[in-house]
């Protein structure tokens, strides 16, 4: 039996490639869309509630809000909000403790509308969470390891060892659920979120004849609404419009059009769909490339069997009958199909290690398995199997369907070939140039997504975060001049302790992403209003961490303005039409009668991490603001030029003898460079960046090496035409022109015939990734010009040689 060419052992290798590649983008899909909830009841779906607002969809609710909707959704809706919160506990039952445990603070009836049952004891009431009493329920696993059983858990006591909890606190055990649950963030137990200020250190009495639900209010609230499966969305929908209609018109903000769900449910929707998107595209590119590795196999077959035709026929001449050849190509199609398996089993496994390796292990990719890929080549191999059977099954269709050529007509059906060849090649072009241009589409996408503009930290500076000591005292909050004066003093001895470590340094103090932010307040210009969140900075902050001022100017440095503000770019648009147009405008704060006057417009910042958009802020001036503590932002200081390691003791020395004379409810936590920080936000872009860009480059990769073993058998077919010009006289430089600048031509004409898709191309794009794409921008013509590099570099060496051989060399081709 022949050996197959390398041109289709490639082709069965790439196709391969492009099966495990497939399967495991809609594993991918399939994990992320997934509705489960780690040991909720089944029977349910479990959504997302959010609320309509004029400036969109806002699924962070306030705790008030979903403790008012507790009575008021329909028998079989449950509703519950839910935060996670590490939480340090100990017990004394013989030698046994533990440090930390996962734990989510829950509001109203979260664990009923999980439908889930206790092993022992009982679930968190709603009367414990109104009253916030100080109780917990713990996972099976947690009890058995501390009490030797879930029964013997009930009615024991934990006491609270966390860092900023109140001395002496302690919660009893009135409650067990199965190891199998973990809710929504895979966690082992669950307390009152009223427990939230003895857990950050003070009590906080609720006025007289409130409860503690009703004097502690929290925003921001992740909410997970449970529903029967059976209850269609359209009676879903109407459910919870007779619910708005309950709600106090004071626990919703001024735009509220209603409610709106999202499932499956995800404490982040607005990631979640980006996420959606991504991977929708992974599965789009890496179905494209599945077909084109398809399309290539059929069409290599076909020209190999072309250039093969003499031979097919000088077997047929000696006797070859066609009960051979069908058990020939029985042979074959066996050995093809079980190359094909063998290699689509391996790159997938190899792809399922590597995504395991790259992407987290908790959330829902732990229903990442490879069980779950193994379902998704279930039906992927045979449809491929019956594929690669059509393939190898060509040369008995060619033998069947027409009777052998004559030799004389062997320069017709020659010049045919050739014919055939360039409609094949410029075809395959075709694919290849859009194929090409997506790929480079998608690793600049994933590059911009891992080198995302946070719209700070933009130079490389040092973080210095300060926090609240475990073992003070009472509540370090702002609220009066007397302490806005504490806090800029306290500063103003920070720098100067900084300068003794290093003279020339800037120290500023304001936003971080992701630090501690008050929860977004609604602010409004004229008719316009957009949920905001507030935080402040001294002026030194726009210079140390590099953020951009698109308008207007920074906060004087002489002398503090206490109306002055600065705002986003987003706001801005928002609220004034455009960024220029916002300066010099005044604003104000939801419920209060301070004007505020804009003077100065950011470029756009996302204090909400990479993973999230633009967050439409107002900066006010740090010296004159009353209601963010020094602690308020993150309970950062930044420091540029950044400083050498040699020099951080001495700065962790200097800053603490600081806080010990003027500050001593202060500690200083952690001195880090701002790329640490940076590269800890970015760790799941950088995952996603990474699949991505595999994914991308392997379906670029089919779409050359489709094009090179396109040409390479073009060129093989012209073999016999250029000996015979060889034969007559013509010269090397003569020949080798004419055969790559011909074959140019035809990867021209191909690219062409591509650009007049790359429009609808990109509007495709955008819809699946969700990012703008320019279709004849910088990636589109990086991509040509490697097309164009590919198909002269593979045509160049055998047309080279083929034009220097002597002509006596080339009459065997005649």
């Amino acid at each position: 039996m022949r050996k197959p060419s390398w041109g289709l052992s490639g082709a069965y290798a790439l196709l391969a490639l492009a099966v495990a590649t497939t399967a495991l983008a809609f594993t991918t899909l399939r994990v992320i869309n997934d509705p489960h909830i780690s040991g909720a009841g089944s029977g349910y779906r479990y959504y997302a509630l959010g609320i309509q607002r004029s400036t969109g969809p806002d699924f962070g609710l306030s705790t008030k809000l979903i403790d008012s909707l507790t009575g008021k959704l329909a028998p079989g809706l449950g509703l519950g909000g839910v935060a996670p919160q590490n939480i340090s506990f100990s017990t004394s039952v013989g030698a046994r403790s533990v440090t930390k445990l996962k734990s989510e603070l829950i509001v109203g009836t979260y664990l009923q509308a999980m439908h889930v049952t206790p092993l022992a004891g009982r679930l968190l009431m709603f009367a414990d969470v109104r009253d916030g009493n100080r109780v917990v329920v713990l996972n099976a696993t947690v009890a058995r390891h501390l009490f030797g059983s879930a029964r013997a858990a009930i009615g024991r006591v934990l006491a609270v060892t966390s860092r900023n909890a109140l001395k002496g606190l302690t919660l009893r055990v009135v409650g067990v659920l199965p190891s199998a649950f973990g809710g929504i963030f895979n966690s082992e137990a669950w307390i009152p979120y009223t427990l939230f200020p003895a857990l950050s250190g003070f009590n906080w009495p609720p006025d007289k004849g409130q409860t503690m639900e009703q004097s502690l209010v929290l925003t921001g609230m992740p909410a997970v609404l449970s529903a029967p499966a059976n209850l269609s969305k359209t009676a879903l929908r109407q459910q919870l419009k007779r619910a708005w209609l309950q709600v106090p018109k004071g626990d919703t903000q001024t735009g509220s059009r209603g409610f709106l769900v999202r499932l499956p449910f995800s404490s982040d929707p607005v990631a979640h769909q980006q996420a959606v998107r991504q991977t929708e595209l992974y599965l789009a590119i890496a179905l494209a490339a599945l077909v084109l590795a398809t399309i290539n196999l059929f069409t290599l077959r076909w020209l190999t069997l072309v250039r093969r035709r003499p031979v097919l026929q000088l077997e047929r001449t000696l006797g070859a009958t066609q009960a051979w050849l069908r058990r020939r190509f029985l042979q074959r199609s066996l050995a093809s199909v079980a190359l094909m398996l063998g290699l689509s089993v391996c790159f997938a496994l190899a792809g399922y290690a590597l995504l395991k390796y790259l992407l987290p292990s908790a959330g829902a990719w732990v229903s990442f398995t490879s069980a779950a890929v193994a379902w998704q080549l279930a039906w992927i191999l045979p449809l491929m199997c019956v594929i690669v059977v059509l393939v190898e099954s060509m040369p008995l269709l060619l033998i069947l369907m027409s009777p052998w050529q004559q030799t004389s007509r062997s320069s017709t059906i020659a010049r045919t070939d050739r014919q055939l060849g360039m409609v094949i090649l410029i075809a395959e072009v075709v694919l290849a140039t859009v194929m090409s241009t997506a790929a480079a589409w998608a690793i600049h996408y994933a590059w911009q997504q891992r080198h995302m503009d946070l719209g700070m930290l933009q130079a490389p500076v040092t973080v210095v975060t300060i926090n609240r000591s475990p073992t003070a005292s009472g509540i370090y909050m702002t609220g009066s001049k007397q302490t806005m004066v504490g806090n800029t003093l306290l500063l103003q001895a920070l720098r100067a302790a900084v300068k003794q470590v290093q003279a020339n340094a800037q120290v500023a103090i304001g936003p971080l992403p992701l630090a501690s932010l008050e929860q977004p307040t609604l602010f409004k210009a004229g008719r316009k209003e957009a949920p905001t969140h507030v935080t402040a900075a001294n002026p030194q902050w726009l210079h140390v961490t590099g953020a951009q001022l698109l308008a207007g100017r920074n906060f004087s440095v002489t002398q503090a303005d206490a109306d002055a503000v600065l705002i986003d770019a987003v706001l801005a648009r928002h609220l004034f039409g455009s960024v220029r147009a916002a300066v010099g405008k005044t604003l104000m704060r939801s419920k209060s009668k301070k004007v505020l006057r804009v003077i100065g417009v950011l470029a756009t910042i996302h204090l909400a991490g990479p993973n999230h958009g633009p967050t439409p802020t107002v900066v006010y001036d740090f010296r004159t603001f009353q209601s963010v503590s020094f602690t308020g932002n993150g309970g950062s200081i930044l420091i540029r030029p950044l400083l050498i390691n040699a020099r951080i003791p001495a700065l962790r020395k200097a800053l603490r003898l600081v806080l010990k004379h003027q500050a001593p409810q202060l500690e200083l936590v952690s001195i880090q460079s701002s790329s640490r920080i940076l590269t800890k936000l970015s760790a799941s872009q950088t995952r996603q960046a990474q699949i991505f860009t595999l994914i991308a480059l392997f379906a670029w990769a089919i779409a050359l090496s489709g094009v090179a073993a396109h040409l390479r058998l073009y060129l093989a077919m012209r073999k016999r035409l250029s000996a015979i010009r060889s034969a007559l006289g013509a010269g090397p430089s003569r020949l080798y022109r004419e055969v790559v600048l011909g074959v140019l031509a035809l990867a021209g004409a191909g690219i062409v015939l591509a650009l007049l898709a790359v429009p609808w191309l990109a509007t495709q794009f955008a819809f699946l990734s969700g990012a703008q794409v320019s279709p004849f921008g910088l990636p589109t013509w990086i991509a040509l010009t490697v097309l164009l590099l590919a198909v002269f570099l593979v045509a160049h060496s055998p047309t080279r040689r083929a034009a220097r051989a002597e002509p006596a060399e080339s009459l065997h081709e005649l």
